[in-house]
């Protein structure tokens, strides 16, 4: 072989490292990016989801609070398929936004599932639901109790501050200690129909009466108490629940604890279903003021919580939480 010939085909291989070499470059270039755009990629549905999710909650959070759901008053009826549950209160036909009604609390917590998921939540998802006093001495309100399991994939929270009616009043009466200081907590004198209490607002006879309204609606859904603040009142204090025509002998003692009284206004209502009732309270040998409530609290609730505490809507933490 001539010298020349060996220089060309020298040239020639050092030609094809060159190109081996830049081929293997490219191959890992492209590689690599390949590689980060399938990283960037489901970063990019990761955080698609994550927003979608994020949104789902948020939404469903909001129809829950600031609406008082569909049909109208639908706490009060069997669940169908087009039942949206929604907790805000309805006051003088008007929707509360971000104050909640216990009994619609407690019927969403009675159906969960059926009322949440499809009309509130898409199908496939899981959540739970809490509500939070922000008085410690108050119990929480577990309306789902579904623990996140690690293997979850996105989890979502929304965590709203909102007031919630744990009890309602159904009739109040403020009495003082001394008879010419007796007021009811309307600042109105009412005339009671019961012989004897018909007195000025000083009142010779130490009674003070107030009307309240029932149905049997409420009695089916609602425990009535009598119950004072303090709890401990003077032995001779007396009380009464009647109808206008009842003309009843009022009787009855203060008990340091409430006092269940649907058997006495099931009484007093007889046949009807509706009447119109009164309280009646004598404050007798007490020298210190004490207030006397006929309270109204959703039916089998425990008697332990039955305070006075939750008299008027206490603000509370609504958390939800969503995941799949």
């Amino acid at each position: 072989m001539r010298k020349k010939d060996f220089k060309k085909d020298n040239k020639a291989q050092i030609f094809s490292l060159d190109v081996l070499l830049a081929l293997i470059i490219i191959t890992v270039i492209l590689g690599i990016s390949a590689d980060a755009m399938d990283m960037v990629s489901y970063k990019a549905q990761d955080y698609s989801s994550r927003l979608s999710l994020e949104g789902i909650t948020t939404d469903a959070a909001d129809m829950l609070i600031k609406s008082s759901g569909s049909p109208d008053k639908w706490e009060d009826y069997g669940i169908k398929g087009d039942t949206v549950p929604g907790l805000a209160k309805r006051e003088a036909g008007c929707t509360v936004p971000n104050t909640l009604s216990f009994i619609k609390i407690l019927k969403l917590k009675d159906n969960y599932a059926p009322l949440m998921y499809g009309s509130v939540l898409p199908y496939g998802v899981n959540s739970s639901m809490a509500i939070y006093p922000v008085d410690p001495s108050l119990s929480p309100i577990i309306v789902m109790d579904d623990r996140v399991p690690e293997s979850a994939c996105e989890v979502a929270v929304v965590n709203r501050t909102v007031l919630c009616d744990f009890m309602y009043i159904s009739a109040v009466i403020k009495i003082r200690g001394h008879k010419d200081q007796q007021w009811s907590e309307n600042h109105e004198f009412e005339v009671c129909p019961q012989r004897g209490h018909n007195n000025s607002k000083t009142g010779a006879f130490g009674w003070v009466c107030h009307h309240f309204n029932v149905t049997s609606g409420d009695l089916n859904s609602t425990d009535f108490y009598v119950i004072t603040d303090p709890s401990y009142v003077a032995d001779s204090a007396r009380w009464g629940i009647d109808r206008a025509d009842a003309q009843k002998n009022c009787n009855e003692k203060f008990s340091n604890v409430p006092v269940l009284v649907n058997n006495k206004i099931a009484a007093s209502m007889g046949n009807n279903t509706n009447a119109v009732l009164w309280f009646h309270v004598l404050n007798g040998d007490s020298r210190d003021s004490f207030d006397s409530y006929v309270i109204g609290v959703p039916r089998g609730t425990p008697l332990d919580d039955v305070k006075l505490n939750y008299l008027g809507p206490q603000p509370c933490f609504f958390v939800l939480k969503v995941w799949y």
